[in-house]
């Protein structure tokens, strides 16, 4: 199974591919989320069908895509 995160951002999108099978990509996509979540971004996982998406606060590694947002600046 092949997963995918998305990171938004101000130049545009990061994208970071694992395969829940290779422990190395998956602790990569971890700790890329771990280290935006403590950022406040928010997760979103979604089907790669484009099915609205669930919010999540733990990484999983059997995720299709994960996309990262970061907070909104408010005012």
């Amino acid at each position: 199974m092949v997963g995918e995160l998305r990171v938004m951002g101000q130049a545009g999108d990061t994208k970071i591919i694992w395969d829940a099978g290779q422990e190395d990509e998956v602790a990569t996509a971890r700790r890329t989320f771990n280290e935006l979540r403590a950022k406040r971004y928010n997760a979103y996982a979604v089907k790669k069908n484009g099915d609205q998406g669930e919010l999540i606060n733990e990484f999983d590694p059997e995720a299709e895509k994960i996309i990262l947002a970061p907070p909104m600046a408010g005012g």
